[in-house]
């Protein structure tokens, strides 16, 4: 079979990462063969179509889908039609709203598969309210989001499907001696850190107050602020100064090549809020390498950490999450069980072979009812 992934964004940004990489795991299986349209970036260097030719990935050049609505979106409608009118794909599908709301309007939705990233229900608007209910097959990263939308459309098939990470790039292993040198790490020293884009809502006031509480009582904590961000000496370089937390706190900046090693100098991990990416790939990178997170009951989190078996939740106050923090770093059997855990969570969990494999039985699921309904129609596909 033939699928058109669809992503509307140029940007490597929220849920690209998973859309290209199930793109490539289909790939691998018989039968599938996957192409991949993203946003179209004018004159300049397109993040997502150099990682999809670095994937080897089929790539359809011809659409914009751009994240905004906009006039663009009509050539896009008339490509996509004629490409369902010459058979040129078995199915479509929609990673993004743009590109849904394209698919469904060049008459693709007996034959559209939307995958919905967001981690717990929302308001619909407009657009996803028309195009959901006419999509044939809605996949989910979050329990919570499937059921919403099943109360929503009951006859509609919704299935939860767990978002993967690269288990092998993300796996636990021993700090490395040059980065603990560049982030003046002793050895034996107590490790912590965030991966965030550091924005104002990413609640940085509730993680700096807290690390103030927990370097009273450990003077010896080093943590680590993963990330870059445009606001980020407002946010977070000012506040560490007057809190007095220069010499416990590094800022890592944004991270690509040695990313995975760099996590693996953490003993475990804090996600206070999701950002772009619903489906917290942070979270899931961070167990992947066996460590804890500490969290709190945001978004799809609750559903990826088991407090007490693979990390902790807690409340939105600086005296629960640093408690959580003294709490890890005293208890060193606690901690490696939580470690032990995080990565077995993992590999049950996050193994990309079974998500590509179960979502490609979806599609032959899904082409079987239309072969078995001539002239199939959006109503009879529901």
């Amino acid at each position: 079979m033939k699928v058109l992934h669809l992503y509307s964004n140029h940007k490597w940004t929220g849920a690209a990462d998973h859309a290209l990489n199930l793109c490539a795991r289909l790939d691998q299986l018989d039968g599938v063969s996957s192409h991949l349209a993203c946003g179209w970036r004018r004159g300049r260097q397109n993040p997502l179509r150099t990682r999809a030719d670095d994937l080897n990935l089929e790539q359809v050049r011809d659409l914009h889908l751009e994240k905004h609505l906009n006039w663009r979106i009509a050539p896009d409608v008339l490509k996509l039609r004629r490409k369902r009118v010459k058979g040129n794909f078995d199915l479509v599908h929609s990673h993004l709203d743009n590109d849904m709301l394209a698919a469904v309007t060049a008459g693709w939705s007996a034959r559209l598969v939307r995958t919905v990233y967001a981690g717990e229900p929302w308001d619909l608007d407009w657009r996803q309210r028309a195009c959901l209910s006419r999509a044939a097959l809605i996949l989910t990263a979050s329990r919570r989001v499937r059921d919403f939308l099943a109360g929503l459309y009951p006859a509609k098939p919704i299935h939860q499907i767990q978002i993967p990470v690269d288990l092998t790039r993300f796996a636990p292993r021993p700090k490395d001696r040059r980065l603990m040198a560049e982030f003046d790490i002793s050895p034996g020293q107590p490790v912590a850190g965030i991966v965030a884009r550091v924005q104002r809502h990413r609640r940085f006031d509730l993680l700096l107050q807290s690390l103030r509480k927990v370097t009273a009582e450990l003077p010896d904590i080093k943590f680590l602020i993963i990330g870059r961000g445009t606001h980020i000496d407002e946010v977070a370089r000012e506040p560490v100064l007057r809190l007095g937390l220069q010499d416990h706190v590094v800022f890592t900046g944004y991270r690509s090549e040695d990313f995975a090693d760099v996590l693996n100098l953490l003993d475990f991990k804090v996600f206070l809020v999701p950002g772009s990416d619903g489906a917290c790939r942070a979270a899931r990178e961070a167990l992947a390498c066996g460590k804890p997170v500490v969290a709190t009951n945001r978004g799809i989190l609750p559903e990826i950490i088991r407090t007490g078996e693979t990390g902790l939740l807690i409340d939105e106050a600086p005296e629960s999450l640093a408690g959580a923090m003294i709490r890890l770093w005293t208890d060193g059997p606690r901690l490696r069980r939580l470690a032990v855990n995080a990565r077995a969570e993992a590999e049950k969990s996050f193994d990309p072979g079974r998500y590509a494999a179960a979502v490609a039985d979806l599609y032959k699921v899904l082409l079987r009812e239309i072969r078995r309904i001539p002239n199939t129609s959006i109503r009879e596909v529901k």
